[in-house]
């Protein structure tokens, strides 16, 4: 999903709400699976438009775990989970599990070059300059006119649907 742009997921999720479409006519509109169509719609449906926005996170080994021990405690599916926890992917909490299996917490915690995410953290740290205020306050702008557009977006292609089908409607009514 982290191909897709903001504004082409919003599209996505903002013609399969707004038509009759289903899961599969809006995924062959779109020319993606099925399953990536659900999945932004579940993520816009319980989080909102911070649900389609993709984070390049990164977690720590005892998050992750507290992401295992929720899933198994309350039953959930990967996809379910994902979303709940506002994980871009639903392939990572099963790349978790098979870690966690393997290897332990130990295993778990480490990012893709076999070091600890601590290790990588305090070096990033040391080198990055806090913030002034005023660099925050520029962040948050550009922050909000981003999800200003996007909704704008949304809503725009929410009334373009809307119209198409009042169009359709009154065509099939003079018939």
């Amino acid at each position: 999903m982290s191909k897709l742009s903001l504004e082409k997921k919003a599209e996505i999720v903002a013609h399969y709400l707004s038509s009759n479409d289903g899961y599969s006519i809006t995924a062959q509109k779109f020319g993606i699976s099925d399953s990536i169509v659900k999945m932004l719609v579940a993520q816009f449906k319980t989080n909102g438009i911070e649900g389609l926005i993709h984070k390049n996170g990164t977690y720590s080994g005892d998050f992750k775990i507290h992401v295992l021990q929720y899933q198994q405690e309350n039953n959930l599916s990967d996809k379910e989970t994902a979303v709940y926890f506002k994980i871009p992917n639903k392939g990572t909490i099963c790349t978790w599990r098979k870690k966690y299996k393997k290897g332990g917490y130990e295993l778990l915690s480490r990012d893709g070059r076999g070091n600890p995410k601590n290790m990588a953290a305090k070096k990033s740290k040391k080198n990055a300059e806090p913030k002034t205020e005023l660099e925050k306050l520029r962040e948050e702008v550009e922050w909000l006119r981003m999800e200003n557009a996007i909704l704008k977006k949304l809503n725009a292609l929410i009334q373009e649907e809307e119209k198409s089908e009042q169009g359709t409607k009154l065509e099939s009514s003079e018939n």
